[in-house]
């Protein structure tokens, strides 16, 4: 990789360590659930296709039709190596990767069985192989699995992303990312060539036009189509891919997404209609929506009150932690760490641990008549599988791995604090070694506490990014001494300083209540949000009250389980006017506990 081409470095999942807190106990949960999985049942569909004799059951649901998130479980692995430096990831990685090689040495079905879907996928997953664990066979595997795919692949799929379920090219958009940086580790033509073959021009084109009006489209493949986009710039250096990423970072951010940071009810992305996102939250309450259909990205027509939920939790969030990671680094501009930012704490940051069974949170609810967190799923796959095992098992991991790889950058003048999980950093800088150590509980408690190790004194710059809510007073203290020091929006805080052994640096982030309604067809439909969270209510309402200032009749409240909650005062719930409600961190609902995100309000 060229590295001009990129004006920060994140630390590729080393030399960063999470401290304890919600989020590492996510990881930890995680690995320890899916070192459970037998390496047999993970392998069982590739044996079967080699004729090799196995005595497992493999695993069942979506899996266990075509093993389509092998791959993303085998990179998953390979993160959760780095960060972790748990051997037994290591070995588990290893030996499925060795066991595929074994199923591919003996039969070409396990080379030539594989659609688009799942060809992305395992191309992921071996290049995380070789570029994280130095995994040399992964070089012959992705060579022979693309040497297959040219000969196979039909190209007279159409080109405008609009899919049907069932064919074997879905999402083929997602095909440059894996490609360009098959390339980029390589050398190797034949996937530059193959790459071209696959851009993704129909949407792209359309961004930098600013034309918005491509109709229904898969939401978590067409945001993840612009890290193909990001790729194809990485090695091209062509401007065009980069604008389009920008354009839709900001178009999607502004007009598509929830308070959460999620995106895509129903997993449907620019739909034909405006107002959508507004509409997606309606239920029987309003009678204009009871028997209203929309049409889908698979141009199928859906219920507004089927079984597809708000926001495809896991797949959504990697999607977005990758866009954001490329912009990061590729631009060095602060404002992208913001979407990112919204999901780490309320989007898979928020949900359950996946179970031993393979049951996940698919979706996350949004609905005024409100939702809650569960790992049961009623829908069955078109090809009569259930929905364990499904497709958000492979990103989730990818997800937690993330958490590490996310919170820092660097470039040659000092470092870079983009989140603010409880974790540390080593780094090198002025010639010194250095340890950035993350001590708060934030965003538990509001306060940014950080403490620096150093081996000798030097100069350097440390910079905080300022997240786009943070509009309040920000108060900085460097060893207790209050600085002056511009703290805007969307921009890198910079400390510039020579920096000592045991040098602490405190950040007040202004938290503040706000209301943050759905979208602008629907201002009356809001959630609560303080500070980076979302704050959901205990029971479905109809609020009245000044909407610009709620901390005038929401107030803090202490609730047990929750790091901090709100109550209204009497007088704000309709047609009841001595009721009272309460609100809460979404992160923090347990499962199967009613929660309600988004409430109707009306001024007073």
């Amino acid at each position: 990789m060229d590295i001009k081409m990129e004006k920060l470095k994140n630390f590729e999942y080393q030399h960063v360590e999470l401290m304890d807190s919600h989020w590492k106990t996510q990881r930890t949960e995680l690995i320890e659930t899916y070192l459970k999985i037998e390496n047999d049942d993970l392998l069982h569909y590739f044996r079967q296709l080699a004729d090799i004799p196995d005595d497992s059951d493999g695993l069942v649901g979506w899996y266990g039709n075509d093993a389509s998130t092998f791959g993303q479980k085998l990179g998953a692995f390979a993160k959760l190596y780095l960060v972790t430096k748990d051997e037994r990831v290591r070995k588990k990685a290893y030996a499925l990767a060795d066991g595929w090689g074994e199923c591919a040495a003996a039969s070409d079905k396990v080379i030539d069985v594989n659609g688009t879907y799942v060809y992305d996928k395992l191309m992921g997953g071996f290049l995380d192989m070789i570029e994280y664990l130095d995994y040399e066979p992964a070089r012959g595997y992705i060579l022979r699995l693309t040497q297959s795919a040219a000969k196979r692949f039909h190209r007279e799929v159409g080109r405008d992303g609009l899919q049907t379920m069932g064919e074997d090219m879905i999402e083929w958009y997602t095909l440059p990312e894996q490609l360009y940086r098959a390339w980029m580790l390589t050398g190797e033509e034949l996937y530059l060539t193959f790459a071209k073959e696959w851009d993704y021009p129909y949407f792209w084109e359309k961004l930098n036009n600013h034309d918005f009006t491509v109709g229904p489209r898969h939401a978590y493949s067409h945001i993840n189509s612009l890290s193909s986009a990001a790729s194809a710039y990485l090695v091209t250096k062509e401007e065009r891919y980069l604008s389009a990423m920008k354009i839709a970072y900001e178009e999607v951010l502004s007009h598509h997404t929830f308070a959460t940071g999620g995106y895509g009810p129903a997993e449907c992305l620019f739909p034909d209609e405006e107002g959508y996102l507004g509409d997606s939250l309606k239920a029987n309450w309003d009678e204009d929506k009871l028997h209203e259909t929309y049409r889908n990205f698979g141009d199928s027509i859906r219920a507004r009150d089927d079984k597809w939920g708000s926001c495809e939790v896991s797949c959504c969030s990697w999607a977005v932690f990758k866009l954001c990671n490329y912009l990061l680094t590729i631009t060095g501009e602060a404002k992208y760490g913001d979407w990112a930012e919204k999901l780490l704490y309320n989007g898979c940051g928020g949900q359950p641990p996946v179970t031993v069974e393979g049951k996940i949170m698919y979706y996350a609810d949004y609905f005024i008549n409100g939702g809650f967190k569960s790992v049961e799923d009623g829908r069955m796959h078109p090809n009569g599988c259930s929905f364990e095992w499904q497709c958000c098992t492979g990103t989730y991991p990818q997800d937690v791995a993330e958490y590490a790889n996310m919170l820092y950058y660097r470039d040659e003048s000092g470092l870079y604090v983009s989140q603010y999980l409880a974790s540390s950093v080593e780094f090198e800088a002025a010639g010194g070694k250095y340890v950035l150590e993350n001590s708060s509980f934030y965003p538990k408690e509001k306060t940014l506490r950080f403490r620096l190790h150093a081996d000798k004194a030097g100069e350097f710059a440390i910079r905080f990014r300022v997240p786009s809510w943070a509009c309040g007073e920000n108060n900085v203290r460097i060893n207790g001494v209050l600085i002056k020091a511009a703290a805007v929006p969307d921009t890198w805080l910079t400390l510039e300083r020579e920096w000592k052994d045991g040098d602490e640096v405190e950040i007040q982030y202004e938290f503040v209540l706000r209301f943050q309604p759905v979208d602008r067809y629907a201002p009356q439909i809001a959630a609560l949000v303080y500070g980076p969270i979302v704050l959901v209510c205990d029971k479905m309402t109809l609020f009245s009250g000044d909407v610009k200032h709620p901390e005038e009749w929401i107030h803090p409240v202490q609730k047990d389980g929750y790091s901090f909650a709100f109550r209204t005062e009497p007088g704000h719930v309709q047609p009841y006017g001595h009721l009272t409600r309460e609100f809460y961190p979404y992160y923090e609902v347990p499962q199967m506990e009613w929660y309600y995100m988004y409430n109707r309000i009306q001024e007073s």
